[in-house]
């Protein structure tokens, strides 16, 4: 499937990976029926509970464990966690290249490479897809072979080199009709249209639309892809009554699929085309469709606020229930002091003041986590970020608006999530990194890129840390460094190995630090992630730094984090 954007290729390539790639293959030591009986499950974060937990036995072989990280991998990757990910697929290959395991070898490079081309790391994606295509080639696996050509497709569609683009998908297309694979070849002939769309010739790609319309009808596959696809092109040729006809069609699939964003952009299409045509009635009839789907999707949304609220009204309930504990305790103080005579008072004194000190602690605690979910949930942010979405409404991309809301939402969702957690998973706090990383990117029409460098012997899954840490100082990173440099920008995060710690260091090359003017938010960021760290009571807080770098270009936090 096409949609109109970059990111919806990627989704179909990936998509075309997984289901090329099966779950598992049977193995001399253990057969694939008994090992996907120990893992599989409905609930893909319970299947990585098996797998972590089976992966701790020691009487495997290097195949079995290969098996074990690369269906992990394969379900992170499907859960959006792709760093997380490329440390499962590497454990994974180092395994099978172990055993000389070619089928799977190429299996996970194809997967790497997936997981690389979402991370926007196009050297190390290329890399992988081509010692997958040359691993396929060399075991005569026709699918794989297609599959790794359709990956090479989209890394050189990103780059722009639509006619290498082209070149590649078309030998995919060459393999499928001599497999006479059918839906593979459906969805070759749509992602030949979107490129060649992309290349603004119209003609060509409405050929290859209808192909891939005509094959979906012959097998009766519900895809509203091409269907969308030649529908808009039509829109872009004035042609409004074969553009409404296609977008209804669409509309019956979504309809089924139960999928309400693509319906709300179904009918802001058809509302577009019938003002287009001047046919108002239609129009009015679109626009009170499309709201009242806007409406489904708004009210998902304030659910999600309302769980904010009862999170907020929860922690004030905790801190008054906090007061009027320690009125409680004060009145106990007097009263046995009064009782129990100068020796006992004082006894009971000290008693009092320790426990005064616990609910002191607590209570600092408790507002400390208010101002942290104040911190993460910034309104600025929250404002600009929409206000991007509104201009991209605007600009006449609507897939565009509905690819960055999805990401936006699930930066959010993760917010609600991390809020009532003193700890999360590494990989989690990454994984919501990402997300607010590339939503700012959005924001500021990508002038500036990211990358992180971890220590392969750090497993993201099995280490917990403080959730969001890291992000306040990405976020001063980008507002403070990179948004008022006059270039593109490069943010960096790198996480080392120190015996029994983890060093985190964020590092950009923006404006640098001006320490004669005053910074109320860095300082106040600061200021919260050190009593955070207090509160631990490890001495991490000892471990900050906030420096230039050594040509005044940028700056560079760095912390310690202790494991325990």
């Amino acid at each position: 499937m096409i949609l109109k954007s970059n990111s919806s290729f990627l989704l179909l390539l990936i998509l075309l990976s997984l289901s090329q790639c099966d779950s598992l293959e049977p193995t001399t030591e253990w057969s694939k029926e008994d090992f996907l009986a120990q893992v599989s499950d409905e609930n893909l974060s319970i299947s990585i509970k098996k797998i972590d937990s089976l992966a701790k036995v020691n009487n495997y072989s290097d195949n079995e464990i290969g098996l074990l990280y690369y269906e992990k991998g394969r379900i992170l990757g499907q859960l959006e966690k792709d760093v997380e990910a490329i440390g499962s697929l590497q454990k994974a290959l180092n395994s099978f290249e172990k055993v000389a395991n070619q089928k799977f070898i190429a299996k996970t490079n194809m997967l790497l490479g997936v997981s690389e081309g979402f991370l926007s790391n196009k050297e190390n994606a290329s890399k992988h897809t081509n010692k997958a295509l040359s691993t396929f080639r060399s075991i005569h696996d026709k699918k794989g072979e297609g599959e790794a050509l359709n990956s090479l497709a989209h890394i050189e569609f990103q780059d722009k080199n639509y006619a290498q683009s082209i070149a590649y998908v078309k030998q995919a297309i060459e393999i499928q009709l001599t497999e006479d694979d059918q839906e593979e070849l459906s969805a070759s002939y749509n992602n030949i249209g979107y490129i060649l769309e992309q290349a603004d010739d119209l003609e060509q790609a409405s050929v290859y639309y209808k192909k891939a319309i005509r094959l979906n009808k012959q097998n009766k596959r519900l895809n509203s892809s091409p269907l969308r696809n030649l529908g808009y092109v039509y829109f872009l040729q004035n042609d409004i009554e074969q553009c409404r006809s296609l977008y209804l069609d669409a509309l019956k699939i979504e309809k089924e699929a139960g999928r309400l964003s693509l319906q709300k952009e179904i009918y802001g299409v058809l509302l577009e085309a019938s003002l287009k045509d001047k046919d108002f009635a239609h129009s009015t009839r679109y626009l009170t469709l499309r709201d009242s789907v806007n409406y489904l999707l708004v009210k998902q949304e304030n659910d999600e606020k309302i769980k904010l609220i009862e999170d907020q009204y929860t922690l004030l309930t905790k801190e008054n229930e906090l007061s009027q504990e320690k009125k409680n305790n004060l009145k106990n103080k007097v009263m046995f002091g009064i009782l129990s005579g100068f020796i006992f008072f004082l006894g009971l004194f000290l008693w009092q003041k320790n426990k005064n000190s616990k609910l002191k602690l607590k209570q600092e605690k408790l507002v400390l986590e208010q101002k942290v979910l104040q911190t993460q949930m910034n309104p600025h942010f929250i404002f600009n970020a929409l206000t991007s979405v509104q201009k991209t409404i605007f600009d006449n991309a609507p897939v565009k608006s509905t690819a960055y809301l999805s990401k936006f939402a699930k930066l959010i969702r993760q917010n609600f999530e991390f809020v009532n957690k003193d700890e999360i998973t590494l990989s989690e706090d990454l994984d919501a990194l990402t997300n607010y990383i590339e939503t700012q990117q959005f924001r500021f029409d990508y002038k500036f890129d990211y990358a992180f460098q971890i220590d392969k012997d750090i497993d993201p899954t099995f280490v917990n840390i403080p959730p969001m840490l890291i992000q306040p100082f990405v976020e001063n990173a980008i507002e403070h460094g990179l948004k008022p440099k006059s270039g593109k920008g490069h943010l960096q995060i790198n996480i080392t190995r120190k015996v029994d710690a983890i060093r985190f260091d964020i590092i950009d090359d923006g404006i640098g630090l001006d320490f004669n003017v005053s910074d109320t938010d860095r300082y106040h960021a600061i200021d919260i992630f050190k009593k955070r760290l207090i509160l631990r009571n490890l001495g991490e807080e000892k471990s900050f730094s906030l420096k230039s770098r050594e040509d005044m270009s940028g700056t560079i936090v760095t912390f310690v984090l202790n494991l325990h």
